[in-house]
């Protein structure tokens, strides 16, 4: 027994995709030489993909409707003879090296090619945006030299070169999507300078009793051309040629609001062109594209107000005494300790209120259906940095002191605007805190951030005249805000918790005693 790797050929000079409009063929099939595969779709044609040898289909690497890149593993066969020249597990230029990469050996003998592939960057992670090139096609790069930087939903990250040469291709544009593992990067090295690719695996055999009629991908789909990001569901719908397609994703245009006028009902480029006219900027109007951390902020936002019924609480809490008693042991701390300000005796106060009320420092995972209480407050510090905000996460907030974490959140909060923190400092907060400090407002309605179930928003203090005892006195006011997720959470529980927070920030020598 053998296997057979059947890879979507090279259909026409430029063609680097197409799209697989329909299976000839399941999972299980028997199959004999030249018995139509699936039909591709391409900007010249609709072809007929037939089997180059007889065996049983034991994966197919997409689904009807998917975009697949020339070169990629299209169907794996099983076969009666020895596996062939074109099986994944003798193929030189399949996944598997140890450094990402795939050497390609010149004909001559003289140079060849390294092929740089997007590495596996966090567990999970699927896909990363390239936010910015640091290399142009012609460059000359030493080894280690940067390549590109690559953000996912935990951290940014550099890729660097694992070879010395010369750029021939760069993968995608600035602020695409990009798949693990697709040809990022294709080199020009020296003889000998591509480092040796390390064996790959072969792939676990699929299972061979009573297997079911279904499209399962394959184990390792590889590509030559880097594989597109992943369609709009809505838009997979809508039948356009590869090209239109990509230039419609290219210049973020909605390809369900194109009226088609091809002959058989799809999308042409003269529909585009029409689309892009009607919306075209007007005079002094200027567009930026939205990519990297704002997209993830924007991403995620949206989510958050679709996904979760908000309600904000907001409190008016008296903090004379506490910045009375923060005055005080500034005044009197070592030289070697940082001036406190109010953001970790907040903290202090939130991380012993939580105590009774833990439903608050939690996280409720709605498609799950369940919620998540936490003993630890692992808080999530909200940042402003240059490119955006970004959420820090204090770890185990109760268990350090007020010292503890003002050094702490001003690591957190230079690490965040630098790009040096680690995805782990990034991750796993149970609730956030978000503060404008100074610059805050007299009410902010914070947006939580999914799946936490709420976010705290102190406001900026200020001065007020109150009446007491007769006497019109001066005191030092705040407000305090917290929105929630209505679905797991009442508005009765946030008042009551609120005045339990209340209480200690009025009087904060409570707060150490509890």
């Amino acid at each position: 027994m053998g296997e057979y790797t059947f890879k979507l050929p090279d259909i026409g000079e430029g063609v680097v995709e197409a799209e697989i409009t329909a299976w000839h063929v399941s999972v299980g099939d028997r199959v004999e030489e030249d018995a139509p595969l699936g039909d591709a779709m391409t900007d010249k044609a609709t072809i007929e993909l037939t089997s180059p040898v007889e065996g049983v289909v034991k994966s197919l690497g997409c689904e009807e409707g998917d975009m697949f890149a020339v070169g990629g593993a299209l169907v794996i066969l099983e076969t009666d003879g020895d596996v062939s020249d074109e099986a994944p597990n003798s193929d030189s230029n399949d996944e598997g090296s140890a450094i990402s990469g795939a050497a390609i050996s010149g004909s001559d003998g003289a140079s060849g090619e390294f092929v740089f592939k997007l590495p596996d960057i966090g567990e999970g992670v699927v896909e990363a945006e390239i936010t910015a090139w640091h290399v142009s096609v012609g460059d000359m790069v030493d080894e280690d030299d940067p390549l590109a930087d690559a953000m996912t939903d935990k951290a940014t990250i550099e890729l660097t070169s694992p070879v010395k040469g010369k750029i021939l291709s760069l993968g995608c544009e600035e602020g695409d999507m990009f798949a693990v593992g697709g040809g990022l990067v294709v080199l020009e090295t020296e003889a000998g300078s591509a480092p040796a690719p390390a064996s790959a695996p072969a792939p676990a055999p699929a299972e061979t009793s009573t297997p079911k009629p279904q499209h399962t991908p394959a184990a390792a789909p590889q590509a030559s051309a880097p594989k597109p990001a992943p369609t709009q569901q809505s838009a997979a719908k809508v039948l356009a040629s590869p090209a239109v397609r990509k230039r419609a994703a290219d210049s973020g245009i909605d390809l369900t609001k194109a009226k088609a006028s091809g002959h058989e009902g799809q999308i042409t480029h003269a529909d585009l062109d029409l689309l892009e006219k009607a919306l075209e900027p007007v005079d002094g109007e200027t567009r930026i594209k939205v990519i990297g951390l704002r997209r993830v902020i924007a991403q995620r936002m949206q989510e958050a107000k679709r996904h979760i019924p908000h309600f904000t609480y907001v409190e008016e809490i008296d903090v004379t005494a506490l910045e009375d008693f923060r005055a005080r042991i500034n005044a009197k701390k070592s030289e070697d300790k940082p001036k406190l300000t109010v953001l970790p005796l907040i903290i202090r106060a939130l991380a012993v209120t939580l105590r009774d009320w833990p439903q608050f420092n939690a996280r409720y995972m709605d498609e799950q259906g369940y919620v998540s209480q936490f003993s630890d407050l692992n808080l999530g510090i909200a940042t402003q940095t240059d490119i955006g905000l970004v959420v820090p996460v204090l770890a185990k907030a109760q268990t350090l002191s007020v010292w503890d974490m003002a050094h702490e959140i001003a690591r957190l909060a230079d690490g965040a605007r630098n790009n040096k923190l680690k995805p782990e400092e990034m991750s796993g907060a149970s609730t956030t805190l978000t503060s404008l400090g100074p610059l805050g407002g007299i009410v902010t309605t914070p947006v939580i951030n999914r799946p936490e179930v709420a976010i705290f928003g102190p406001n900026k203090i200020r001065k007020k005249l109150v009446l007491e005892g007769g006497e019109v006195t001066e005191r030092k006011v705040m407000n305090f805000s917290v929105s929630c997720d209505h679905r797991v959470i009442d508005g009765y529980d946030a008042a009551m918790m609120m005045q339990d927070m209340r209480a200690l920030l009025e009087d904060p020598h409570l707060m150490f005693l509890a």
